[in-house]
């Protein structure tokens, strides 16, 4: 080591723990949740030096946000990482409030990382869960207290096993019992009948934010009349049907989009929000573009009209 490299880390191991603690902030990758990876933060501060290892573990906010996956065919490998590896890092999480991720390939892992998260469900604010295979949710999501922010993604799953697991028919009995649930995000799930909204209730009256894969017309109206509270809707795409959509003024909407991908699916997006006064929309997003109050100066007392231009 030359002079200069042993001043340097001379001056790093004198820092206060107050610096370190916010230098190890900035360490961590700006995404969701992390990893965990040995060369990446936080794990790689752990291996530096002995102080760094003391300060790292003592900080809570370095360890609350994970992504759990469980790719490897190796069983032991497996075992180890739900019963070591991730089972070390949630323990230092101490009472914080926790950011998941998981992706999950096979049915019997449900069980095993339910009893891994048991102790922790008092901070389990937000929850992603990926699935790639057939995947009985209900162990995994029965009785989250603190759950504010769900997100289902069905979009890689192939057309295999038993295709219940992926409607909205199966999973709103599972999700209504979420009641403190305020953002919920359904991707690759087709919400055709509008009976199967009325099986989320009550989570519908406390949802703040809402996005939807695919719905028709008139499933966006039962969307907004059961979410009296919603500030926030994305649909990613609405296909046509035969309702007719009857007037709705909807006054807690600020934050409205939906991704039009054909001429056809632009007209169906279009009788929607022409049936719809939204008094405190902001920028809309629909067909992928942001429209500006110029472009909606014709509109109303809130009533979007969008015919034109879609």
């Amino acid at each position: 080591m030359s002079l200069h490299d042993s001043e340097t880390s001379s001056l790093v191991s004198r820092l206060p723990t107050e610096v370190l603690c916010h230098i190890f902030i900035y360490t961590l990758p700006e995404i969701a949740c992390t990893l965990l990876q040995l060369n990446s933060p936080p794990i790689l501060l752990t291996r530096v030096c002995r102080r760094w290892r003391e300060v790292s573990v003592d900080m809570p906010s370095l360890w609350c946000k994970l992504s759990m996956r469980s790719y490897w065919k190796d069983l032991q490998r497996r075992r180890r990482l739900f019963c070591y590896d991730y089972g070390s890092w949630l323990k230092r999480t101490r009472g914080y409030p926790l950011s998941l991720e998981v992706s999950m390939c096979l049915e019997q892992e449900s069980i095993t990382l339910r009893t891994l998260l048991q102790p922790y469900i008092y901070q389990i604010s937000s929850f992603k869960v990926t699935l790639y295979r057939p995947v009985a949710l209900d162990t995994l999501l029965n009785n989250l207290p603190a759950l504010q922010e769900l997100r289902i993604d069905t979009i890689s799953i192939p057309c295999i096993g038993d295709l219940k697991y992926y409607t909205l028919q199966y999973m709103s009995p599972i999700i209504s019992r979420l009641s403190t649930l305020r953002t919920l995000k359904l991707e690759g799930i087709r919400c055709v009948a509008s009976d199967h909204l009325l099986l989320f209730n009550p989570v519908w009256a406390h949802l703040s934010n809402l996005t939807i894969d695919r719905c028709q017309q008139h499933i966006v109206k039962c969307l907004l009349i059961q979410s009296p509270n919603l500030s926030s809707l994305r649909i990613l795409e609405v296909f046509e049907c035969d309702f007719h959509i009857e007037p709705l003024t909807h006054t807690a909407i600020q934050s409205l989009s939906i991704t039009s991908r054909s001429s056809g699916e632009s007209e169906s997006v279009a009788s929607v929000l022409n049936a719809l006064t939204l008094p405190n929309l902001r920028l809309p997003d629909v067909g992928g573009k942001f429209w500006t109050g110029e472009e909606l100066k014709d509109v109303g007392s809130g009533t979007v009209g969008w015919a034109i231009g879609l």
